[in-house]
């Protein structure tokens, strides 16, 4: 053995010595080609063309810059850096597949805002991966070790090492400015809209300025520059925020929707929101929730209902919009600023300003998204996880209403209520839920005539059984209230956090949703609002996330002024839009995400103001010194 090891060490210093040249330009070639492979594996993503001259200067500029900063470090360092190089990107590469194959989008620094409570629900299955992005990565591991032997013969002498330094030397500040040069040439002159320069969400500038699509920004600039550049938008490095002054011009100059014939009809009446985790609308099915579509039947069911996703973690997105009426910012921010930042516009204040009971409901532990401060900061009076609420085991939804006094404490109380039941993934780990119900959605499954692979229909079984334990809450929740005499004053509002974003398979996620990808019906959830006196209605309006406390202040008469929400009540007048992360929309018929009329264009920057700036108001902390 011994033997062999040693002429492997003499082949391979016999190879250096003879090809060492060759290390640099291997070392090259090998950036360049795992930013090509990536992005051509993920070739369906984003809306840019896989070779760009832009994206390919970029991807060269930064490869020949890293080859040329490592060509002036020593022999050894050389080695160090190209095997550290090697393994970061390698392993970018395989964060990127994951969070698409998670979340359906890149990486983006600012998802690290939630990275330790995401890792929480880690799965192997989120690392079900095409096979050829595995053999690429692997491909470039492998140039880069040849790279690295290459590298190890010995050191240029003399003239020849002062040359070679030199050339580096050179090279270094020539591609510091075609990368800035590129830049600058991307990036629009001026965000001013005019009726010669409409504004278009699909143009190059804007998505580059904008830089909040991971997908075709990622397709646009390519590995490098997207990591260099999203590094920067994250953080908010070179970016300038809004005064307060110009938030307040932006917010007033919206009108203050007129009253409708539902505006104040739950004035005095107890309050109940309930956000359903991943219960998608292929799951609320009347045999797989005979409860939930029994009180969707019999409620007032918004039919054309969206939960956009403008945070990859999904549940803490949706949280922060429908208790604020406020869009968390993608970037740019802190998760802690949720703590501290002022909010006295949430629901939680308003209805604390009217003498009701304020508390919130959620197995998990105070520490996943700091829920412990952040509830009590938007104003609950507490939050109740699992061990308040006296479960035995956090995972059954059915458990929480060992905690139903708490949630009806008080002559008048407003109960945020976050179920866990339907989280993924749905594989034998979380059998703990599953279990209970896996028989009896075994046979629903088999009746219901949806057919694929072994593996999707047994993922596709074991979700419908978490969303069983969840309609056995709904069920148990409704006949509490009924029984004890609070359903007529109690209004209940049930949503979903986000769609069924955790079956691996997005195509047959995309059949049983009977989506086509990349269009908005895929975001499009349940929501129906129960009790309190009302009756049955069918709401065909589109209508969103953003809507849910505007609704709520229109409907129980709360004092806000509804034109510093991103969104408005569901019941008012008017057509209703969906605003879309990246500054698109749909209007119940169309989704606008590109060219259009002049009326379509000035809707779209209508939107996009909208949404940055209250984007910007929560980023800025811009509340804390707001008077109404």
């Amino acid at each position: 053995m011994k033997e062999v090891l040693r002429r492997v060490r003499e082949a391979l210093k016999g190879l250096s010595r003879r090809f060492g040249i060759l290390s640099l330009p291997v070392f090259f070639l090998a950036l360049v080609f795992i930013d090509g492979a990536f992005r051509w594996v993920y070739a369906g993503a984003g809306g840019t063309r896989l070779l760009n001259a832009k994206t390919m200067l970029f991807t060269c500029s930064w490869a020949l810059l890293v080859t040329a900063l490592t060509g002036l470090l020593p022999r050894l360092g050389r080695g160090i850096a190209m095997g550290a190089l090697g393994v970061f990107f390698g392993f970018l590469v395989i964060l990127h597949g994951v969070m698409y194959n998670v979340f359906g989008h890149f990486f983006s620094f600012a998802d690290m805002n939630f990275a330790g409570d995401g890792a929480k629900f880690f799965s192997w299955t989120y690392f079900q991966l095409p096979k050829k992005l595995y053999f690429f990565v692997l491909l470039f591991l492998l140039m880069v070790g040849a790279a690295m032997v290459l590298a190890s013969g010995p050191r240029a002498q003399g003239k020849r090492l002062w040359v070679q330094r030199g050339c580096m030397a050179l090279i270094a500040p020539v591609c510091i400015a075609a990368i800035l040069l590129t830049h600058q040439k991307l990036m629009p002159r001026a965000d001013v809209l005019t009726w010669d320069n409409r504004f278009d969400p699909n143009s190059d500038t804007e998505v580059y300025r904008e830089f909040t699509d991971a997908n075709r920004s990622m397709k646009l600039t390519g590995l490098y520059q997207y990591t260099a550049r999203n590094f920067a938008v994250s953080f908010g490095i070179g970016t300038n925020a809004r005064s307060a002054q110009e938030l307040t011009d932006i917010f007033e100059s919206r009108a203050q929707p007129a009253a409708n014939e539902f505006s104040g009809s739950l004035k005095g009446k107890n309050l109940i929101l309930v956000m359903l985790e991943s219960i998608d609308t292929w799951l609320a099915r009347p045999e797989y929730m005979p409860r939930f579509c029994e009180v969707i039947d019999g409620g007032v069911e918004f039919t054309d209902f969206y939960t956009p996703l403008f945070l990859s973690a999904g549940t803490f997105n949706t949280e922060i919009i429908s208790q604020t009426g406020l869009v968390p910012p993608a970037a740019g921010m802190a998760s802690s600023g949720y703590s501290t930042n002022a909010f006295p516009l949430s629901l939680a204040s308003l209805f604390g300003d009217e003498g009701y009971n304020v508390n919130s409901f959620h197995p998990a532990s105070p520490g996943i998204y700091s829920r412990g401060t952040v509830h009590t900061n938007l104003g609950f009076e507490k939050y109740h996880s699992y061990v308040d609420m006296g479960m035995d085991e956090y995972q059954l939804d059915s458990q929480m209403l060992r905690a139903f006094g708490d949630m009806t404490e008080g002559d008048s109380f407003y109960s945020y209520i976050i179920t866990y039941s339907g989280h993924g993934p749905y594989t034998e780990e979380m059998g703990v839920i599953a279990g209970p119900h896996l028989e009896a959605a075994r046979e629903a499954v088999n009746k219901s005539g949806i057919t694929d692979t072994p593996e999707n229909m047994e993922e596709y079984t074991r979700a419908v059984a978490h969303a069983m334990e969840t309609d056995g809450f709904i069920s148990g929740l409704m006949d509490r209230l009924e029984e004890e005499g609070l359903l007529e004053d109690t209004a209940v509002l049930f949503y979903a956090d986000h769609y069924g974003k955790y079956m691996s398979d997005k195509e047959f996620l995309n059949r049983l949703k009977g989506v086509e990808p990349g269009t908005p019906e895929l975001y499009r959830t349940p929501c129906v609002l129960a009790g309190g006196g009302l009756k049955a209605l069918k709401v065909d309006k589109p209508a969103s996330s953003l809507d849910i406390v505007p609704t709520i202040v229109d409907l129980y008469g709360l004092d806000a002024p509804m034109n510093y929400y991103a969104g408005e009540s569901m019941f008012s007048p008017g057509e209703g839009l969906v605003p879309f992360p990246n500054n698109g929309w749909y209007d119940g018929d169309t989704y606008y995400s590109g060219e259009g009329s002049v009326q379509q264009s000035q809707r779209t920057a209508e939107l996009k103001q909208r949404i940055e700036a209250s984007m910007e108001a929560v980023r800025t902390d811009y509340f804390r010194d707001w008077e109404k």
